[in-house]
């Protein structure tokens, strides 16, 4: 049973979508150079791996980068070993697909946090 509002929007995507897929595209890169050029003035050392931020030098060891930014920075997002894989200590990942200034207000409240707590 295939639902008929996800089968013509589906339709529609590929017939009439690729401009604004395109769009979507140049503007995701422009938030991945926007969070890199953010981090290396704000946080240099701070590194990033595509959406992965290795924080491990921004803040303590053991400290739990999720519960650290939602409770200092209102900021919620993932990170540390209870993510994908084992061996993730002091790095988060930021979801980039959002409008640039969403992510502006989250990282400057997460570099007012991490400068708080030093």
């Amino acid at each position: 049973m295939v639902n008929p509002l996800s089968l013509t929007a589906a339709k529609a995507a590929y017939e009439c979508g690729g401009t604004w897929h395109e769009a979507l595209k140049e503007y995701l890169d422009g938030n991945f150079v926007f969070v890199k050029e953010f981090l290396s003035r704000e946080l240099p050392e701070a590194v990033m791996y595509l959406a992965w931020v290795n924080m491990g030098k921004c803040l303590p060891d053991g400290t739990d980068l999720p519960d650290f930014f939602a409770n200092k920075a209102g900021v919620l997002l993932e990170g540390g070993n209870a993510l994908f894989v084992g061996n993730a200590a002091g790095y988060i990942r930021l979801n980039l697909a959002m409008p640039r200034s969403i992510i502006e207000t989250g990282l400057a409240r997460m570099v007012k946090a991490i400068r708080e707590e030093r």
